[in-house]
């Protein structure tokens, strides 16, 4: 016979949610998996899109400066988040599986966290790797053009990476989301951790459509900047 726990665990979510819920979380499985699919041949559509539109800055000294505040802000955050998840796990007076493990998992958030911002910084030391280079004839406003691209390129540039660390820890929300789901049969849970996965699956179709939007604003802003200079170019 099939355990009666497992039909409940099986159809919670019509329980809980009504069928609506659960015709809807069969229809995100396969949006995620047509996400994923779609994932691996837009990254290389964002690397070329890094290398297809160039920009450039007078001195890289304040990428340099930029990236130094920013490793250095990524390492505090990386110390006082793990303090304060061990004072966390310290306040409770008896030793609980459940709160050991929560500080193991915080932990490796953090970990994660921590190598995308060093990843984030030392793209602020290698400007160069999103494409952009130094030109002494740049203007300051065209410098802020560049820094502000920079934004745009950087998520370009770590579209891999980006998008595996919210599909881990969309699993890391899903394993604790079913956990619940079993034991107290919520579900809402299990559609917040699908929908992290699928942020994940589809982040780099979001990053090249944020690019492809704005930065042809930056594009306008560039050409009209370089109006004075197209009789000294002669």
């Amino acid at each position: 016979m099939i355990d009666n726990s497992f039909l409940s665990f099986l159809f919670s979510s019509i329980a809980d949610g009504g069928w609506s819920g659960f015709f809807l979380n069969l229809a995100l499985i396969p949006a995620l998996l047509i996400g994923l699919n779609f994932s691996d041949k837009i990254k290389n559509a964002n690397k070329e899109l890094i290398d297809a539109n160039p920009t450039s800055i007078s001195n890289p000294i304040i990428f340099k400066i930029l990236g130094f505040l920013f490793f250095i802000f990524v390492a505090i955050n990386f110390f006082s988040s793990v303090s304060e998840l061990f004072r966390d796990f310290l306040y409770f007076e008896y030793f609980f599986a459940e709160q050991f493990f929560s500080l193991i998992m915080g932990i490796l958030i953090q970990i994660f966290l921590t190598i995308v911002g060093f990843a984030i910084a030392n793209l602020y030391f290698q400007p160069e790797k999103v494409n952009i280079t130094v030109d002494k004839s740049s203007t300051v406003a065209e410098d802020l053009i560049a820094l502000l691209t920079f934004g745009l390129k950087v998520p370009l540039a770590l579209t891999t990476m980006l998008s595996q660390t919210i599909i881990l820890y969309g699993v890391y929300l899903l394993f604790f989301a079913l956990i619940s789901l079993y034991t107290q049969g919520i579900f809402a849970p299990v559609l917040d951790a699908v929908a992290t996965l699928m942020l994940g699956a589809f982040a780099p179709l979001l990053f090249y459509l944020l690019f492809l939007f704005l930065f042809p604003i930056f594009n306008l802003y560039l050409a009209i900047l370089h109006i004075p200079k197209i009789g000294k170019d002669h």
